[in-house]
């Protein structure tokens, strides 16, 4: 497939959404009753901002997509060959803070953070159970609890299991995800409070891959456990516990008995981070390694973080919000033998203009350190009137520990980066977050990567990225469409290996029948990426390394699938990769880690008021 093929897909991609969109139908789905009176809230920090009470979903749809990697949704995900085993985003964004990272995040689209876990507010305590299993003996089980204690307090926690054996040996993975939470306000509401536990736990089995590719072409193995690996005994553990308390003191106007506008606030937060990934290697596989050092006896390489956070800070809410205030970060990385201890003070202030259907937002962050992280800064700035938006901002930060200085048994290197210069600008438009159109561009430059002799490398000229995206939420009479895809073309590949062109795209039928009480929704699932060289996985490292040998992509995954929701009650059956070799054997998420083939998930979610 060229390029203007790709291109003239994309433009068809983007637009017939669009066309259906004008003949949607314009009532919304229709809701059980009995839940309206449950709602949360979600919460971020930095500064503050409480985002609207949000009805618990009740739509049928993503019922089925018990790995994150397959919802549909905004980002791109490049995982290995097991569900709920690392994987690294495809498509490119800059961070909204500044961020104080040991090693790249293998676990972005599962793990819990500050920003993701939910503050619950629910006239009745609220209970819901999630399990699937597979023929492969993939397990997911998650349980989700909310109750208000007192009128005012409120508790819940989720507990996430993904266990998976994985059809290829040595690709076992057990991960548990747990965050508990509690949310008080008093009468007056002039004082919040905030408390989040969060324990995260990813373990993986390295397999480093499959040992001889053309073997799997030519399906050699009748079974696929029956390929070798790699490696022959390995294993990693990421684990992660963070602890955070949040305080808002109001001062306002009384405008009844007991009830205040709280136009201006004051704020305090303290959080601890800490987190490690452990690396073990019984293996003895020579050569694996290459152009490193390589240890021929059982490794056993650590590397932690503590991070210890304070922000204090002053909000305004009203016609021009605002919030000024100073952050105060204590970081400690540590290998085998290295340490790094960095105090970092931040003032920070947010600026906004609040008039009806027109906002307008500037934030800046700046770090005053006398360590390498002194100077970094991101800026950034934000407009929305009515559906369409616009986006700027501006960073410089220091080059992530994991890239500078890094002592294990298998890796040893030393490097004095200049800082990393980051530009983007978006303008959009959002429909009720049913349909949005995204174009941006990006420029970075002294961006840091691992090079195919896995060795950290910044590159040496700018990269600039030219980047549109679509996502759309469409029901038209019994048919749903749902859908994400973007285009993105890059001035160079040194820095960032990214496909041309990706979509995942649902196209359903949605009914109900025995006098609608049992609503049915019967579809396919489509994923598909033009092929790029795209970065191979190096356990020891546990990092996505360059290799410029082998193409991996355009191929179409498709999964068949049925859901239905009776009552309070979920259920689905989901038929994978149905066609797995009848078009060759080339459908490789990461090199040396293909797809699995043909198997069948099926699924409960079941809820419970009280």
């Amino acid at each position: 497939m060229n390029t203007k093929s790709i291109v003239f897909l994309s433009i068809l991609f983007l637009f017939v959404p669009l066309i259906t969109n004008a003949q949607q139908n314009k009532e919304e789905r229709s809701t059980i009753d009995i839940d309206t009176g449950l709602v949360y809230t979600r919460y971020t920090n930095l500064p503050i901002n409480n985002k609207p009470l949000k009805s618990i979903d009740k739509s049928l749809s993503g019922v089925r997509h018990t790995n994150a990697i397959y919802k549909i949704e905004e980002m791109f995900y490049q995982q290995l060959s097991t569900e709920g085993s690392p994987h690294k985003p495809l498509l490119v964004k800059l961070p909204e803070s500044l961020s104080l990272n040991y090693q790249p995040n293998l676990y972005d689209a599962v793990r819990f953070t500050k920003e993701n876990i939910k503050f619950y507010n629910v006239y009745k305590p609220y209970s819901e159970l999630r399990y699937s299993n597979n023929l492969s003996s993939s397990r997911y089980f998650s349980v989700v609890h909310g109750q208000n204690i007192y009128k005012n307090l409120q508790v819940g926690f989720q507990y996430d299991l993904n266990y998976t054996n994985g059809a290829f040996d040595k690709s076992q993975v057990m991960n548990q995800f747990f965050n508990a939470t509690a949310r008080y306000k008093n009468k007056t509401e002039t004082y919040q409070g905030y408390l989040g536990f969060i324990r995260n736990r990813a373990m993986q089995s390295e397999s480093g891959g499959l040992k001889s590719d053309s073997s799997f072409r030519v399906q050699q193995y009748s079974s696929l456990s029956a390929y070798p690996m790699n490696i022959s005994s390995a294993f990693s553990k990421y684990k992660s516990k963070e602890v955070f308390l949040t305080q808002e003191f109001g001062f306002g106007k009384l405008i009844s008995k007991n009830k205040f506008i709280n136009s201006l606030s004051v704020i305090h937060d303290i959080s601890y981070i800490s987190n490690a990934r452990i690396y073990n290697d019984l293996s003895q596989t020579e050569g694996f390694y290459q152009n490193t050092y390589f240890d021929s006896i059982a490794t056993h390489d650590s590397l932690s973080t503590r991070h210890l956070q304070n922000i204090i800070s002053i909000r305004n809410k009203q016609i021009i919000p605002f919030a000024i205030g100073l952050k105060h970060d204590y970081v400690l990385f540590a290998d085998t033998l290295n340490q790094e201890k960095s105090s970092l003070f931040s003032p920070f202030l947010e600026l906004g203009l609040d008039i009806k259907s027109f906002k307008l937002n500037f934030d800046y962050e700046f770090i005053i350190s006398d360590s390498r992280y002194n100077k970094d800064y991101n800026m950034g700035a934000r407009l929305d009137f009515k559906d369409f938006y616009a986006k700027l901002r501006l960073m410089e930060k220091s080059v992530d520990y994991f890239y500078t200085k890094y002592t294990t048994n298998n890796f040893i290197w030393s490097n004095d980066f200049e800082k990393t210069q980051m530009f983007s600008t978006n303008i959009g438009y959002n429909l009720k977050d049913k349909l949005i159109i995204n174009l941006a561009y990006y420029t970075m430059e002294n961006l840091a990567y691992i090079d195919q002799n896995l060795t950290p490398k910044v590159s040496n000229s700018p990269t600039h990225i030219y980047q549109a995206s679509l996502l759309h939420n469409i029901k038209l009479w019994v048919f749903r469409l749902n859908g994400v895809m973007s285009l993105q073309k890059l001035s160079s590949e040194e820095a960032i290996r990214v496909p041309l062109f990706q979509a995942k795209q649902g196209i359903s039928v949605n009914f109900k029948m025995f006098k609608k009480k049992l609503d049915t929704e019967i579809g396919f699932d489509f994923r598909y990426n033009t092929s790029y060289f795209a970065d191979r996985y190096m356990p020891a490292m546990g990092a996505f390394v360059h290799q410029d040998q082998v193409k991996i992509g355009n191929y179409l995954f498709a999964d068949f699938f049925i859901q239905a929701q009776l009552d309070r009650v979920k259920f689905f059956i989901t038929l994978t990769h149905p066609y797995a070799g009848l078009f060759g054997n080339e459908y490789y998420l990461t090199p040396h880690y293909p797809a699995e083939k043909l198997n069948l998930r099926f699924g409960i979610a079941w809820r419970f008021f009280d």
